[in-house]
């Protein structure tokens, strides 16, 4: 076998072109078309700001796995710090990522069509195209893990020393772009037991595989000298409480059926007629080695539950399903192959719910629908608008995600930008502090209900300034700046802390900081409010309705309270009692979502 054997006669370069020209267009569909989301305005922080790599900075953790933000300094440079810079590199090296896959398949099976099939999966699946439209180095740490285990797989059938040296290189790489490399690292680790018989090969081996992790483990070491937080490691509030938790275990299941529903049935029959050939074909043995990395949804559960985990299941999944569709007779192994993908595709045109959005996301959070991206520069708009109509000592509020939100990281070299409009809102009082406009990231009026009813009835929505992702209130009247005596302001320590937890996702403890606030001010908007939204999220029925009920009666936000109210009964299974509380708070808010 040479190099491109897997690539087969130049016949088939037209099916390979298309399969390339198919990738591309599903992750770089509407590319720019929406806000980025909280974790990828880390990466955004970290691109622009290298130093908090190894320096904690608020709600922003250090991090060992440093080359994203190298590599994505480049298109910050040309095209600015918004959505098209930070999502280029996934898109371009995730379309990509169907060839070192293809050549994998091929270097375990030798089959060329498996290894057809297996790219063809790959170019239409709904978890790699949702990830590689995403400005998240995960798929390119995929990219560089594939190839990892393609020269791993040649090693062993070469016993060529620069093999060895060439896997050590990608997976080095590959956990320096994303820590979760790891888990491609332990099944390379376990799999060396079986593929490699031989003492001397095996050593090799091991010994590469061990130099492979050195850079990350020195940086992790660097790092912790100086901050005792660490983002994948010891991150508060989301790795720092180990231990099996059934709940996550339930939630990886649901990940992984959601995802994979189409094609692990397909996986299944393939692992089944590899096994059963293994009785009688040693050689087939091998294969089984690929059952490993679902070992990962035992290893995850014991810290953390998350999508882009499944990540690294591609490759034994689309191996499995490729080998069971290419051992079936010819015209009926392409039939399936075309069906299977035309399945897949569908799914990431159309969308598969994500099963846990959490809450304050964009809709575009919500599904993998390749067409409900929206079009359009959002984040740049909104700032070429806001600076063509302010002035440099015009200040601008924003709430939310604002830490990492690209419009402020563009405006604030330039205009007075101030974060975290709830408890800045005070500046609205003296007209002399030049607020201008707020504006409010994404789903506003789920995040921050009050400050939305308020802007509601004092501010006016400019037409020509509302942009997808944001919502731009004008503070004036008249163009004239105004003062606001009662505008809404929260000195309350802990309401803030509930605040910060939210948005880092840390629910228990956000739940504690509310409930902590209304044991010393019962009447707390807030605090109430967004208690009642943490017990929704977290399943606490009971006291979610107790918390809706006692707003209710003190009038605190009827429209968002009864929408809450609402869910919780709908969930109980009370349809009737939804239907009355969704009709309630209509009448209070006629465009009320929920």
């Amino acid at each position: 076998m040479n190099n491109r054997s897997w690539f087969g006669s130049w016949r088939f370069a037209p099916v390979w072109l298309g399969l390339l020209g198919l990738a591309v267009a599903l992750r770089a569909y509407h590319l720019p078309g929406f806000v980025v989301n909280n974790d990828e305005g880390h990466w955004l922080i970290y691109t622009l700001s290298k130093r908090l790599l190894f320096e904690p900075v608020r709600n922003s953790y250090p991090r060992p796995d440093v080359l994203f933000p190298l590599l994505a300094s480049v298109p910050v440079h040309l095209f600015g710090p918004n959505e098209l810079a930070l999502r280029l590199w996934p898109m371009i090296v995730g379309s990509l990522s169907l060839f070192p896959l293809a050549a994998l398949v091929f270097q375990v099976t030798a089959n060329r069509a498996a290894a057809l099939f297996a790219a063809a999966f790959l170019a239409v699946m709904p978890l790699h195209v949702y990830f590689s439209a995403q400005g998240t180095p995960d798929t390119i740490a995929f990219f560089l893990g594939l190839c990892a285990l393609i020269a791993m797989m040649r090693a062993r059938r070469t016993q060529s020393v620069a093999n060895f040296i060439g896997m050590g290189i990608c997976l080095a790489l590959a956990l320096l772009t994303k820590a979760t490399a790891l888990y491609c690292w332990g099944f390379m680790a376990v799999a060396g037991i079986f593929l490699f018989g031989d003492q001397d090969k095996r050593r090799t081996f091991y010994t590469a595989l061990a130099f492979s992790a050195m850079p990350l483990a020195l940086l992790t070491v660097a790092i912790f000298m100086r901050s005792q937080s660490l983002s994948f490691f010891r991150e508060p509030g989301v790795t720092e409480t180990f231990g099996f938790s059934p709940a996550r275990a339930f939630l990886q299941l649901r990940h992984l059926i959601g995802f994979y529903e189409l094609l692990l049935l397909v996986a299944a029959i393939g692992a089944v007629r590899i096994y059963r050939a293994a009785r009688t074909l040693p050689e087939s043995r091998l294969l089984l080695v690929w059952l490993l990395p679902f070992a990962n949804l035992i290893i995850t559960p014991f810290f953390r539950a998350g999508r882009v985990e499944l990540l690294w299941l591609i490759p034994s999944i689309s191996l499995f399903a490729a080998v069971a569709l290419s051992s079936l007779r010819r015209p009926l192994a392409w039939t399936g192959a075309v069906a299977w993908t035309v399945l897949l595709l569908a799914r990431s045109l159309f969308g598969l719910p994500l099963p846990y959005p959490g809450r304050a996301k964009a809709d575009s959070d919500y599904t993998t629908a390749v067409l409900k991206r929206p079009a359009g520069w959002p984040s740049r708009d909104a700032a070429r608008w806001l600076m063509a109509h302010t002035s440099p000592e015009d200040a601008v509020l924003l709430t939310a995600y604002t830490f990492t939100d690209p419009l402020l990281l563009e405006l604030n070299q330039s205009r007075r930008v101030v974060p975290n409009g709830g408890e800045n809102w005070a500046l609205l009082r003296n007209p002399a502090n030049r607020v201008k406009y707020v504006v409010f990231t994404q789903d506003y009026r789920a995040y921050a209900p009050t400050l939305a009813a308020y802007a509601d009835a004092h501010f006016t929505l400019p037409t020509d300034a509302q942009f997808a992702g944001y919502a731009i209130y004008d503070c004036q009247k008249n163009g004239t700046l105004v003062a606001y005596p009662d505008a809404y302001v929260s000195n309350s320590r802990l309401v803030q802390q509930g605040i910060e937890f939210l948005k880092q996702h840390q629910l228990e403890r956000a739940a504690e900081a509310f409930q902590g606030e209304l044991a010393v001010n019962p009447d707390q908007p807030v605090a109430s409010v967004n208690l009642a939204l943490v017990y929704l999220q977290l399943g606490r029925d009971a006291e979610g309705v107790a918390q809706c009920d006692r707003n209710i009666r003190l009038g605190i936000e009827p429209a968002v309270s009864y929408g809450v109210l609402g869910q919780f009964r709908e969930r109980q299974g009370d349809l009737a009692g939804a239907q009355a509380a969704y009709e309630t708070s209509l009448t209070f808010d006629p465009h009320n979502e929920v």
